[in-house]
């Protein structure tokens, strides 16, 4: 097997380290119903290292060296030979029915695999090693190179190189590639500087065709040591799953298989139970979309060195399934990026860039969900109960209003005493209008601030303008236009309730007078709408 920090694709067996993490056993996020579990090898394993299996439409694609070279020894191969990439044909139930054969297109001087294929895209993403691509052809490899990740399509039935993904670097590792279903987001792993040990986890997301910065997966998913050949279930499967492989953990030996959900905050990493993990190296799994069969990758005793097992499972639809919940305007029809949804769980969730919340979990009863984001009107609906015993999604669409001819308060709009200059917590808030009015370049408002009765009236209607025109300048340096939006301080003019100058009242109804508000002309008459929970904001 090809390990990303040694060329010649050698992993190094070293002690596994204990993880600060603890593994779950919680019935509602397994990932099968382990009791149904049944494992075999494939018949197209060799003496030598298969590892990696990757299902591509009607094959079974792996990592092997060439069948030329079959009365050599893995000692003499791993020292001078590429691997190359293979396939073999499969039936719909996983069964390998073909015979081993060399991918053509890969049969190169580099080392291929493993590889991630989506389906939706047509791209295969494939584990290559750097090289002169301009030399001569030679059966065997010279120096030691790092890993790097290519995406390939199929053009009139042969593979051919289509990008290279933008965050390769030739002074380290990117490989193992695991894409989702939907192409949009890239898992991968790498031991490229900063992060927490030999190899960690990274993903990236691509937006609008762009891929994005990758980001380290953490301290709870990447030990001081090992962990390589991620893989992502279809979001189907009982919620979306990564599995992986680590070193850096107390499993049974040496690479071990974990999973845990995707993405979420990683607290629950769960240790498959034999007979996938054994005392050997257990590595490089995958499951097909909609399957109920999948491979892994282990140096048990068998066939070769590394060989590929068939796994058969039961997908238990009685188990903790999510809800597909939209959020969109209803009169652009667009989705609403970051509004936030509070579910009858309990739970706050965030929409994501297409308006989409997909981690709400299922039950048999109705259920409430309320969106709330800047300038819309809050907006509650009753979702049917899921249906259970299937494998069909629970999809909803929230449609949210805009707000027009009334002022609506933004919260978490904080000054320092006595200032006006916007703090970090506040850009955030404001930076959701700017998004808002991006999205709808028509709207034009007028943005307030208002101060409670401590101090002198003149003092503080100053201190408010001076405020509302600091809000004001960010939001024009945001690149929206300064004839858009203006500026008004009413200092305690507004007030909210009874506490005027000479009144006394408690700090809480002070803090509901102090409020940042913003108004969007439309059609009628302006309404005060009064403020239910006070701006926690303490200082004037």
């Amino acid at each position: 097997m090809k390990s990303l920090n040694s060329g010649c694709g050698l992993f190094l067996l070293i002690m596994t380290l204990f993880s600060s993490v603890a593994y779950s056993q919680s019935k509602d996020n397994r990932i099968f119903d382990e009791s149904t579990l049944k494992i075999s090898g494939i018949s197209t394993n060799s003496i030598h290292s298969d590892f990696g299996p990757s299902a591509v439409n009607d094959s079974l694609y792996f990592t092997t060296y060439n069948d030329r070279l079959f009365e050599k020894s893995d000692k003499k191969l791993k020292k001078k030979e590429y691997y190359d990439l293979y396939k073999a044909a499969t039936d719909k139930q996983g069964n390998v029915t073909g015979t081993r054969e060399p991918i053509e297109e890969f049969a190169t001087h580099y080392n291929d695999g493993p590889v991630s294929y989506c389906s939706k895209t047509g791209e295969l993403f494939v584990t290559q090693n750097y090289g002169d691509q301009t030399a001569t052809l030679k059966p065997f490899q010279k120096e030691i190179n790092r890993l790097r990740i290519m995406i390939d399509k199929q053009i009139n039935g042969k593979w051919e190189l289509v990008a290279e993904f933008p965050y390769n670097n030739p002074a380290y590792s990117v490989g193992h590639p695991a894409v989702t279903e939907t192409g949009d987001t890239l898992v991968f792993s790498s031991d490229q500087p900063g992060g927490y040990g030999e190899t960690d986890l990274y993903y990236s997301v691509r937006r609008n065709g762009v891929w994005e910065t990758p980001i380290n997966m953490g301290p709870k998913i990447n030990t001081a040591e090992k962990e390589e050949f991620p893989f992502l279930t279809d979001a189907d499967f009982n919620g979306r799953f990564l599995i992986f492989s680590s070193k850096g953990r107390s499993g049974k030996g040496g690479f071990d298989l974990y999973y845990t959900r995707f993405p979420s905050d990683y607290n629950e990493i769960t240790h498959f139970d034999t007979p996938i993990n054994t005392i050997s190296d257990d590595f490089a799994m995958t499951i097909p979309n909609d399957a109920e069969f999948g491979y892994l990758t282990s140096n048990r005793p068998g066939t070769g060195s590394d060989d590929i097992y068939k796994i058969t499972f039961k997908r238990n639809y009685l188990l903790k399934r999510f809800r597909e919940l939209y959020v969109y305007d209803s009169s652009s029809r667009r989705p609403i990026a970051g509004a936030s949804v509070l579910s009858c769980d309990k739970q706050a969730y965030t929409t994501d860039v297409a308006g989409k919340v997909t981690t709400i979990p299922c039950n048999d009863n109705t259920c409430m969900m309320t969106a709330n984001t800047i300038g819309y009107s809050e907006k509650t609906k009753i979702l049917a109960a899921c249906k259970m015993n299937t494998k069909e999604l629970s999809r909803d669409t929230i449609w949210m209003d805009i707000i027009v001819n009334q002022k609506i308060v933004l919260y978490n709009i904080y000054y320092d005493f006595d200032k006006s200059d916007i703090l970090p917590e506040s850009a955030a808030e404001l930076d959701k209008l700017v998004a808002l009015m991006k999205e709808k370049p028509e709207m034009t408002l007028q943005l307030s601030s208002h101060t409670d009765s401590r101090g002198t009236a003149k003092y503080n209607e100053k201190l408010s303008q001076r405020r509302a025109e600091s809000a004001v300048r960010y939001i024009v340096s945001q690149g929206i236009g300064s004839s858009r939006i203006s500026a008004k301080g009413y200092g305690e003019t507004q007030l909210l309730n009874k506490c005027a100058d000479g009144v006394k009242c408690l700090p809480q109804e002070h803090r509901e007078n102090r409020r940042t508000e913003i108004y969007i002309p439309g059609f009628g008459k302006s309404e005060n709408i009064k403020q239910n929970k006070g701006d926690s904001s303490a200082i004037k």
